[in-house]
């Protein structure tokens, strides 16, 4: 390529400078440096002519008369052999000839070889420049597809939206103040704050920015009438998010937001833009990819400012999938009334209800949680701290990602153990005497603290009794009983779904903790005491569970031994409703116990309930005959002013008794013994499910129903 003129002006002068110097000092042609060598050979008496070939040798006498010596001397030969003078001017002007045909020659070489190089081996990387430069790709986001629940109701659709976009490159800081006046106030910036913020990304070179997100479509064209004479102005169409019963199933559908930024190499290369918003919790984290569909894209002409000029090709989006739930939503919206009249101003809770059959999830209610409408629209920054200082974390799922100890709901895993291993039968009586002394000292309490006297595996499940629990799993030193012990007690334990993510269709499922030696080894450095298993088998120590692993083993209780993987989606559909693919109930295990083992336990849960000392009489109802357990969990924390430690409030079990359509499990966070605030709640969800409407509220109060028995 030719050089710039500066660098031409760079390069030095030649002028045309004479071969030889003649002794008048002015300038000789025709004779070369060589040839006046070899003339100075000759006039010594050696060497041989100018053209190097062969001649016959003359007297010096002669060559001193010769026209060459007068040359040499300076003198103008005399045309005495015109001939020969001749032949030297036409070898000279033919090695003239050659050097510059060579040099010609060597030109046009250089020539030919750049534009070999320029139009074959970079042709496709300039044509790609000189497009580009002429050219702009813009991405068209895909409709996200929807979710709906049970019955075809809408949770989440689309609104379009534009996101403003700026090229700092195309800003000058002279001209900023006018954009600023241009674009602030339609877009409801603070200018000040606006022009400092451009004036940064001007100064430092930060190239595309985003300036605003979710304008609608008349803010969208103010914008682009009062700032088309700056270039690099890109107004961006995209689909932001709108939610339904946000305050019921919000925290179920999730909600969706800018990329993380430590998940940006991911997102990319997946080919999401990182314009995108992308599913941040739920569903719409859980079925991202299905529910965002495919990009498009349009082949764009630009002008010399970066204006667009004409749509040169377009490939249209793929609108994403649909999702289908299990869930009904005014079921779900029921099942969150009758939990919330039951809660103090500062209380929290769960409820789980499953289809025992299949696995399907009919309600999974987490209470308090948070409207999804808010994160779709712009959350205020007062409410999203007020949010996340909020100590019951509503941000969290505690339905699923919440880890509590079970308390006595857990007792059935110790039963199965025990009747399996062979350790007892139904019959095998222990004494309670309200406690249980080590012969190391330590003590370990019935909640019963006269204690139940004689029991065997019906009395002690229907009536919680602990000591029962103690011995059949940690055994008894004083009879030289050794029961079922650590590692057969976590055995069992796995296998009932506990310790390891149920596999539900959403994400940040804990799978808590079964502990056992080894694990107490591993995870405290220190070693395991019979004490640790006798807490262990009534649901206390070092036991971790989620609400949903709780409800899903009575799910499989109440069916016969079937452990379903809990299902929350149906199936997804097309833009044409057309099904593309279907989540079928999936069995992911079977509880390790015989049916005539089994029916011990299902005869047990239904006499906790129906029976006369059943700890869970309080949940009876005319509805429907059921079965169920309760569990009281206590934690470390602040005894209260009669000694107790702070406990959860459990009640798990399934309906109707016989042929069960439900299973549930319903957690009150610090609701303290689970045979009043858990027991009442989940009578309530039940005469709701069979009798189709909430019932009336029996007790205004917490105090109420603590003070009907202040056991």
């Amino acid at each position: 390529m030719r050089g710039s003129r500066r660098d031409r002006d760079l390069l030095p002068g030649f002028r045309g400078a004479p071969v030889a110097t003649g002794p008048d000092g002015r300038g000789r042609v025709g004779l070369s440096r060589r040839s006046l060598r070899r003339a100075a050979q000759l006039s010594a008496g050696g060497g041989r002519a100018l053209d190097q070939r062969p001649c016959n040798r003359l007297p010096l006498a002669a060559l001193e008369s010769a026209p060459l010596a007068q040359a040499i001397r300076g003198n103008p030969p005399m045309s005495q052999n015109p001939g020969r003078t001749d032949q030297r001017a036409k070898d000279l002007t033919t090695r003239r000839k050659l050097i510059l045909g060579a040099a010609a020659g060597g030109a046009g070489a250089l020539l030919v070889g750049r534009m070999w190089q320029l139009q074959i081996f970079q042709h496709e990387d300039l044509a790609l420049e000189a497009e580009a430069n002429r050219t702009r790709v813009e991405e068209v986001p895909p409709v996200r597809g929807m979710v709906f629940d049970a019955s075809g109701r809408r949770l989440a659709d689309n609104v379009p939206v534009f996101d403003f976009w700026l090229d700092t490159a195309g800003v000058d800081v002279e001209t900023l103040p006018d954009l600023v006046a241009a674009t602030a106030v339609p877009i409801g910036a603070d200018p000040p704050e606006l022009f400092r913020t451009l004036e940064r990304a001007i100064l430092n070179g930060f190239g595309e920015i985003e300036i605003a997100r979710n304008l609608d479509r008349n803010t969208a064209l103010v914008v682009r009438e009062n700032t088309f004479r700056w270039p690099g102005i890109d107004l961006r169409p995209r689909y932001r998010r709108e939610y339904f019963n946000g305050q019921t199933m919000g925290q179920l559908v999730g909600f969706t937001g800018p990329i993380p930024a430590e998940s940006r190499d991911s997102y990319l290369d997946r080919g999401v833009s990182l314009s995108e918003d992308v599913g941040l919790s739920g569903i719409e984290m859980r079925f991202q990819d299905d529910l965002r569909g495919t990009s498009g894209r349009r082949l764009l002409e630009v002008g010399a400012l970066k204006q667009d000029i004409r749509e040169l090709h377009y490939t249209a989006p793929v609108t994403g999938a649909n999702v289908h739930l299990t869930i009904d939503s005014p079921f779900q919206a029921g099942i969150t009334a009758v939990l919330e009249r039951f809660l103090s101003p500062e209380g929290a809770g769960v409820v789980i209800v499953l289809d025992p059959r299949n696995g399907n999830v009919l309600a999974l209610v987490d209470y308090p949680t948070f409207d999804n409408s808010s994160f779709a629209a712009g959350i205020s920054d007062d409410e999203f701290q007020g949010l996340i200082s909020d100590p019951r974390h509503p941000l969290i799922n505690h339905a699923i990602s919440g880890l509590y100890p079970p308390g006595s709901t857990f007792k059935i895993v110790a039963a199965a153990a025990a009747l399996e291993e062979g350790v007892v039968n139904a019959e095998t009586p222990f004494e309670c005497s309200g406690h249980l002394i080590l012969p190391s000292g330590w003590i370990f309490h019935d909640w019963l603290k006269s204690g139940h006297g004689t029991v065997d595996l019906h009395r002690a499940i229907a009536e919680s009794c602990n000591v029962y629990f103690y011995k059949i799993s940690g055994g008894d030193p004083y009879a030289g009983f050794s029961g079922v012990r650590d590692k057969s007690l976590a055995r069992y334990a796995r296998e009932f779904g506990f310790g390891r993510a149920s596999g539900i269709d959403l994400p940040h499922e804990s799978p808590g903790t079964v502990p056992d030696r080894t694990w107490k080894q591993t995870a405290l450095g220190a070693p395991w005491v019979t004490g640790d298993t006798y807490q262990a088998a009534i649901g206390q120590g070092f036991v971790q569970v989620n609400p949903l692993q709780l409800a899903n083993m009575y799910a499989a209780i109440g069916n016969g031994g079937t452990l379903y993987r809990p299902r929350l989606v149906t199936h997804l559909t097309n833009s044409n409703g057309a099904t593309i693919r279907r989540l079928n109930p999936e069995a992911i295990g079977q509880l390790p116990v015989s049916g005539a083992n089994l029916a011990l336990i299902r005869h047990a849960l239904d006499d906790a309930v129906q029976g006369i000392n059943g700890t869970g009489f309080r949940a009876r109802t005319g509805a429907v005959r059921f079965a169920a357990k309760t569990g009281t969990a206590e934690y470390a924390g602040l005894r209260d002013e009669n000694g107790n430690l702070p406990a959860h409030s459990w009640f798990a079990g399934y309906a109707p008794y016989e042929d069960p359509e439900i299973a549930f499990a319903v957690l009150i966070r610090d609701g303290g013994e689970g045979s009043h605030t858990a027991a009442l709640v989940a009578r309530d969800v039940l005469e709701f499910h069979f009798g189709g409407k909430v019932p009336p509220l029996r007790y205004p109060t917490l105090a109420a129903i603590r003070a009907e028995d202040p056991e």
